[in-house]
């Protein structure tokens, strides 16, 4: 058996998303409370940044002296640069950053900053059906999933709103009009130049597109809202599956997240598009299922990059490919007539 890499992009899944604070802090939700995206779910106050000083090594000094040569009692705030110790004539001893003195002894002192206060939200919306206290809660909902490969930036929820009339139509600065004002845009294959720029100046909540060019990740990078790319670095047309569910469901309120994590604990980038559902279907594929005929999968390598369809058969031998290697494989149908052979490290199922 082969199981290949999954890429959830499904109608209609149950979600689950664990939202856990950077430090211990004070959660704000109960079990079964009725949460929106935006709501702030739990907060902290995350510590700040702290420096050791070692006055007496820096005045020359004996450590049991330290007190004795101090300009600033513990508790007390310092800006940077300002004198915290010295000796006589000799050059002082400076803050290195704006904070408070909070300790000092054997011959040290420890300047920290202010805590950052932080606040935690639900990034969608859904209910609350675990709470761990003072350190994380768990939020589901049911509704629609796609999964991307690539991502930049952190989460954001708007409307969206597709602006290409197929996947292999690039996304152009000149679709962007005030309409997108707060909206995640959804393109095809790629983006021209401008369309970042244009994006930043109507405060488009995110884009969603096939495949994004590598001298353009840069810059995809910098920008303040979510970037989700679907298939992958180049310029690829989105595919057929990814954006017939984007557009269906073009005009309602997604959340969406450009956060990846490639190793242990996958993230992959996401959009979420929360539905009113009282039961899901009974046929859900559930993960780590092997490749099996009737599958639905994507192909992640050229010459058929970003096509999907269905598995009509598994070889039970290895081919031999225009590389002249030899491999196994599986033929399948994209719709278009004749199914294609595929290596099945080139496949990874669409649940």
């Amino acid at each position: 058996m082969y199981y290949p890499t999954e890429i959830q992009v499904t109608p209609l899944v149950n979600v689950r998303r664990e939202r856990i604070l950077p430090t211990p802090g004070e959660t704000l939700v109960r079990l079964g409370d009725r949460v929106e995206p935006m709501q702030v779910v739990a907060r902290a106050n995350v510590p700040g940044e702290f420096r050791v000083v070692s006055v007496a090594r820096s005045l020359g000094i004996p450590a049991s002296q330290l007190k004795k040569y101090l300009r600033v009692k513990v508790g007390e705030e310092v800006r940077r640069g300002q004198v915290v110790a010295q000796k006589g004539l000799s050059d002082p001893v400076k803050s290195p950053l704006d904070g408070v003195l909070t300790a000092s002894g054997s011959g040290r002192v420890l300047i920290e900053t202010r805590p950052t206060p932080f606040e935690l939200r639900a990034y969608m919306q859904g209910t609350v059906t675990n709470v761990l206290e003072g350190h994380a809660v768990v939020i589901e909902t049911t509704g629609a999933l796609v999964q991307g490969t690539w991502g930049a930036g952190r989460e954001s929820v708007g409307v969206l709103k597709r602006l290409v009339k197929s996947p292999d139509k690039p996304l152009r600065s000149k679709d962007i009009d005030p309409s997108c004002h707060g909206a995640i845009i959804i393109g095809g294959a790629g983006l021209d130049d401008g369309v970042l720029e244009r994006a930043q100046e109507l405060q488009v909540r995110g884009i969603v597109i096939g495949g994004l060019s590598s001298e353009m990740i840069d810059a995809a990078e910098r920008v303040p809202f979510p970037i989700v790319v679907t298939e992958g670095i180049g310029l690829i047309p989105m595919s057929g599956p990814v954006f017939q569910l984007l557009a269906t469901h073009e005009g309602r309120e997604a959340s969406i997240s450009g956060r990846i994590k490639p190793r242990w604990g996958v993230v992959r980038p996401e959009i979420i598009i929360p539905m009113p559902a009282e039961s899901l279907p009974p046929d859900q594929s559930q993960p780590g299922m092997p490749l099996t005929v009737g599958a639905r999968v994507r192909v992640v390598r050229a010459p058929y990059l970003g096509r999907a369809g269905i598995v009509v058969s598994i070889a039970d031998h290895a081919y031999r490919i225009e590389t002249d290697a030899r491999v196994r494989g599986a033929e399948i149908d994209l719709g278009q007539g004749k199914p294609i052979f595929a290596p099945l490290a080139n496949l990874e199922i669409l649940t």
